[in-house]
């Protein structure tokens, strides 16, 4: 019997799908992932099911959209009916780690990870009117700086951090980033683990989350003047829901005012986003180093994707937002699987599938409540090619879109309003066709509620069911009790 392969869990935070060199971005150098890229199947559509980061990794780690799994805003627990990848492994019989960023609350997830690390190191400050912030005690990563013989800062506790729309480069030495700091706390577990058995390892990095605080030879990588455009219309937030205005003069927003902020102070905020993206990929190539030096590479699956995009002053907007388009949805997904030639797959694919998909890879059965669907066929090329989707879901509590490959619409309940994009005319989502063409507006809306109905949870083990026939045509028929 073979030795099941390893699986090697890449997410980052906030990283788009174009911010790539292998995914055709002019200036920013991501050599690693690039290399990663040439051995790997990227699905070039493929796209989360929620713009923020709880809901996002709580349907990742799920197999399941984000109204039936429960997470839908950052701050919710994921109820304790729902099985993680990380405990579907560690049933399996492989050991589990989690390192860095893994933004889940809930006890069977932590009570299955056999070893973690770097967990809850970024440093959330909340604003205060005598900007005076105070570690009182340090957490891992801090103390590692400490030690080192610097002091961490991040947020409001940075200069001039509003105005700059966080992107303070940092003076302190590139291994003082939190990222690479990660990347280490990765490599130690790599360079002890039991290479006799199989293992999960989920390598949450931080970054490139705002603040854009690249350090070392990163700090100033990239230059304002060579940022490539943002795509910005005159007419494009006039003519989407009000909401988006509403959103830009938010007081408690934290970058409050952004609209008054300068071209050049976007650009330099898009420059620190680019060295967060090259310092993240400088530590990944230790992690692949790693691998190779270990003789793990050929054992072991490598996954890279992102919980979301980023605006990065797309629209007018920095950082990250609310809505459905596709900057903040459309993200990278490599998977590498040792033996296995380099393709892109156009399909469209969602988060939910890389549940199935890891598990099959990894000759596994996923549980039945997995909403997903595995792509395995199409990495591996053994099988029946996966069914193609008409089209993707995502929501944000009060927003649910469906995008096919022609359109995008955006779907705002109990409301006159609402968004449609024709993507092949306008892939940056610039002029809302919502009130202009209401023939495909009703056309999408219909499919849209199809979907919904496509993707209904009937089968999650919370669920009391008890099966019988259909006196008529015979068929079975699966139904529920209550006691």
């Amino acid at each position: 019997m073979p030795r099941p392969l390893n699986v090697l869990l890449i997410t980052a935070d906030h990283l788009r799908y174009d911010a790539l060199g292998c995914h055709g971005d002019p200036v920013i150098q991501t050599p690693n992932i690039d290399g990663l890229a040439t051995r790997a199947t990227d699905f070039s559509n493929y796209f989360v099911q929620n713009p923020v980061c709880q809901p996002s990794r709580a349907s990742l780690l799920t197999g399941r959209y984000p109204r039936h799994h429960g997470v839908r805003h950052n701050g919710s627990r994921l109820d304790e009916n729902e099985m993680t990848l990380v405990e579907f492994f560690h049933r399996a019989g492989y050991e589990t780690a989690v390192v860095g960023k893994h933004h889940v609350a809930q006890s069977r997830f932590l009570a299955a990870i056999d070893h973690g690390a770097a967990h809850h190191c970024r440093r959330n400050w909340a604003e205060r009117e005598d900007d005076k912030y105070v570690v009182e005690k340090r957490n891992e990563f801090e103390e590692y700086v400490h030690q080192r013989g610097y002091e961490y800062a991040t947020g409001y506790a940075l200069p001039r951090f509003r105005e700059r729309l966080g992107a303070v480069p940092s003076d302190l030495p590139e291994d003082c980033h939190i990222d690479a700091y990660v990347g280490m706390k990765g490599i130690e577990y790599l360079d002890e683990v039991d290479t006799e058995n199989p293992f999960f390892l989920w390598l949450g990095f931080y970054g490139p989350h705002h603040p854009y605080v690249p350090s070392g030879r990163f700090g100033h990588m990239y230059q304002a003047e060579e940022m490539p455009p943002f795509h910005k219309a005159e007419e494009d937030i006039a003519r989407k829901p009000v909401e988006y205005r509403l959103y830009q003069q938010c007081q408690v927003h934290k970058y409050r005012g952004f609209t008054d902020a300068s071209e050049q102070t976007f650009r330099e905020m898009k420059a620190a986003y680019y060295g967060m993206v090259s310092q993240l990929d400088w530590k990944l190539g230790e992690v692949f180093a790693c691998l190779e030096r270990r003789g793990l590479a050929d054992r072991t699956i490598v996954v890279l994707t992102s919980d979301h995009g980023e605006f990065l002053g797309d629209h007018g907007i920095p950082a990250k937002a609310p809505f459905l388009l596709d900057c903040m949805l459309h993200v990278p997904c490599l998977i590498a699987v040792p033996g296995k030639a380099a393709q892109t797959v156009d399909d469209l694919v969602e988060e939910v599938d890389l549940f199935p998909t890891l598990a099959e890879l990894a000759g596994l059965s996923a549980p039945e409540w997995v909403q997903g669907r595995s792509q395995c066929a199409s990495v591996t090329g053994n099988g029946s090619w996966p069914e193609q989707r008409e089209s993707v879901y995502a929501e944000m509590v009060d927003k649910k879109c469906i995008r096919t490959d022609r359109w995008k619409y955006i779907h705002y309940p109990a409301k006159d309003r609402g968004e449609l994009y024709d993507l092949a005319e306008d892939p940056h989502e610039l002029h809302n066709l919502y009130h202009d063409l209401p023939y495909i507006v009703a056309k999408m809306r219909a499919l849209f509620y199809a979907k919904l109905d496509e993707t209904e949870d009937f089968v999650h083990p919370k669920y009391q069911r008890f099966s019988g026939h259909d006196p008529d045509t015979g068929d079975e028929v699966q139904h529920y009790h209550t006691w």
